[in-house]
């Protein structure tokens, strides 16, 4: 899953890479742990169950951004062996379909609107400098 943003190479252009970074950072940093947090949220357990919950999973997952000359990238991921079993669109098991719904598609689905417009507004800003 990934979201593009628009309008990085018009930054890069007027700002030079070292103060594009700057500008790009804050709201990439905030687009990373908006998906984060969103990830990490359980669904109520079901009314029956006795399993406790460790809460591995949700404690489980990291954030990394990379930046080079060309831009800047965010990712999230989970460290556990059964996360996409659980969280993944692509590989979630039947037991956790329609329970979990906090999957990967759903996370950028949900949250696209908002990290594209904190990027649009630092971009800009950066812009009218």
């Amino acid at each position: 899953m990934s979201i593009e943003i628009t309008g990085i190479d018009d930054i890069f252009r007027k700002l030079g890479t070292v103060e594009a970074l700057n500008t790009l950072r804050p709201p990439m940093q905030r687009g990373v742990f908006r998906i984060q947090g969103y990830m990490a949220d359980y669904p109520p357990p079901p009314a029956t169950s006795r399993y406790v919950r460790t809460g591995t999973l949700g404690r489980r997952w990291t954030t990394k951004i990379d930046e080079g000359m060309g831009g800047i990238t965010g990712t999230v991921g989970n460290n556990t062996s059964y996360g996409p079993w659980v969280q993944s669109s692509a590989f979630q098991a039947r037991v956790h379909q329609g329970r979990w719904t906090n999957t990967d598609e759903r996370a950028v689905k949900d949250n696209e609107n908002e990290i594209v417009a904190d990027f649009e507004r630092e971009i800009q800003s950066g812009l009218d400098r």
